[in-house]
């Protein structure tokens, strides 16, 4: 059980060493200068290595001062950092940012986050997933010829959400095939679940003979389904991918090759934990939909030495989460703030 001034030792750690541009260890000097902790550096001192032996902080190698371990970040999320007067003061500025911005939801949240990542005070990096809702059903598939060998399939849901994906027409494959095979799976997949049809269930009828009198049948059915199931994938985007770059934290080259090789591979993708089904019910009265995963505690091995805040959002047609991600050092206040304030907007 820590006592206060210790818990104030560790809040004015862990608040100035992740406000630090160079990641600079805290001493008993700059301790001294916080009006809250009125005691002298030899009794700050003391206090900072009863901190360091019970595991909250850590002494690096070139300084006297002392930075917070993993347990230390994991103590001041839990227990001691105070984001009511933040979170008020941010609420209104993204309500308003809704409300008088010109851009679709999606881009406006695209562009909430782009502002917050890309900012030089932070520089983090942000992963957004959005699940189509899985308890949706079909309602309607229809497609569209277009010039150019060009095409347009479009579905709409029980919950009048409205997908379209444009797309190419391969040669040999006539229109009238395609708008044949889509009438007829507009019939077929009728009522059918976005998660059934996903997971390829009710797709027995692909063996009928009907596609036996369609000009190239099986190639049209081929492309009519891989169409339709881009329709309900989960989408994906990744913003501010390089910006965890410019940290002294990632200086180390081998660090920062293994992170770009995880863009490339795009397992960077796996810190949103949840990748199959529906998302649950998310409850915004007691804040759980906010997760947040410091260091070892990540399932990717790149993560391991950073912070990875997520938050999940449930709207009338998908459901989704954002992750905001970036060293240890991380300004916890500010990220978690914000994401609390998107998802209270989404809902």
């Amino acid at each position: 059980m820590l006592t206060d001034r210790q818990k104030k030792i560790m809040i004015a750690i862990v608040e100035g060493y992740t406000s630090s541009n160079y990641a600079e260890p805290i001493g008993s000097s700059a301790l001294a200068k916080h009006e809250d902790l009125n005691v002298s550096t030899a009794t700050l001192r003391n206090e900072m290595a009863l901190l360091e032996e019970l595991g909250y902080l850590e002494k690096t190698h070139t300084s006297s001062g002392r930075i917070p371990t993993e347990k230390g970040y994991r103590l001041y999320v839990d227990e001691l950092m105070n984001i009511d007067e933040l979170e008020e003061e941010l609420t209104d500025q993204v309500e308003q940012y809704f409300e008088n911005s010109k851009l679709s939801t999606k881009d406006a949240l695209e562009a909430l986050i782009k502002s917050i990542v890309d900012n030089k005070e932070f520089n983090y990096g942000s992963v957004m997933l959005e699940k189509t809702a899985y308890n949706s059903s079909i309602k309607k598939i229809s497609f569209v010829s277009l010039k150019n060998h060009r095409g347009i399939f479009i579905m709409v849901t029980d919950q009048g959400l409205v997908l379209h994906r444009e797309t190419n027409i391969p040669e040999g494959l006539n229109v009238t095939s395609i708008e044949n095979t889509v009438e007829y799976l507009d019939e077929k997949l009728h009522d059918v679940l976005l998660n059934d049809f996903k997971n390829a269930k009710g797709l027995e009828f692909i063996n009928d003979d009907f596609f036996d009198y369609i000009s190239n049948g099986y190639a049209v059915l081929e492309l009519c389904l891989r169409n339709i199931r881009k329709l309900v994938e989960d989408k994906r985007k990744i913003i501010g991918q390089f910006n965890i770059l410019n940290h002294p934290d990632f200086a180390d080259l081998n660090l920062a090759q293994e992170y770009i090789e995880c863009l490339k591979n795009e397992s960077i993708y796996q810190i949103v934990e949840f990748d199959s089904g529906p998302l649950p019910v998310i409850s915004s009265n007691n804040g759980n939909y906010i997760s947040i995963k410091l260091g070892s505690e990540n399932n990717l091995p790149i993560m391991k030495k950073c912070a990875c805040i997520t938050a999940y959002f449930e709207s009338k047609n998908n459901t989704g989460a954002i992750t905001i991600y970036g060293p240890l050092r991380m300004k916890y206040r500010h990220v978690i703030s914000f994401l609390r304030c998107l998802v209270k907007n989404m809902k």
